[in-house]
């Protein structure tokens, strides 16, 4: 992997922040706006391009695509997926980056989650039922983990079809994460 992909403690750093952490899982989703993050996320427009200025400085996120519409230009945020591939550098951090990288993932989960929290309770009801978490620990080989990235790949490609189904710009989404996470030892 080159040099320039590989995440450095400034880049941990600015994942230290709770509502960069927030960006950063909106986007693993999809690209977005400063204002559809600043909607989401529930903070001011200049709040976000403040934290979205600081991911890209750290490389972490790319303008994607520039939207013209009259005079008005709309960009487009998406993740630096190629940084996200941690596998590719994990042997080379020191236990003290490690520490800090499962730190940023565990953050960017959390922000996920209280976002579902926060979204069932300001609502009376759910029409469907959302808000489980399944989990199963499996030995961790080799063989193991490359079954693993099989299953997420047809899974993500599967969840991918489904967007399909939208039916407006109005109409509620969930987030499914997919993670793997080390078990602690007995």
């Amino acid at each position: 992997m080159p040099e320039d992909l590989k995440p450095t403690v400034d880049q941990m750093k600015v994942l230290s922040n709770a509502s960069r952490l927030q960006v950063m899982a909106l986007l693993l989703e999809e690209e977005k706006t400063i204002s559809e993050l600043a909607e989401e996320i529930g903070i001011t427009p200049q709040t976000a391009h403040h934290h979205v200025h600081k991911l890209l400085d750290a490389g972490l996120i790319h303008v994607s695509r520039e939207e013209t519409k009259g005079n008005l230009v709309s960009r487009y945020y998406a993740v630096e997926e190629e940084w996200l591939d941690s596998s590719a550098v994990w042997d080379d951090l020191s236990i003290e980056d490690k520490k800090h990288y499962k730190c940023a993932a565990l953050g960017t989960i959390k922000g996920m989650i209280n976002q579902g929290i926060k979204a069932i309770q300001e609502k009376d009801k759910i029409d469907q039922e959302v808000g489980w978490v399944a989990f199963e620990r499996i030995p961790l080989t080799e063989e193991a983990m490359d079954e693993v990235d099989e299953i997420f790949e047809e899974t993500r490609d599967k969840l991918k079809e489904l967007k399909k189904y939208r039916e407006g710009e109005d109409q509620e989404e969930i987030t499914v994460l997919l993670s793997t996470l080390p078990t602690l030892s007995e």
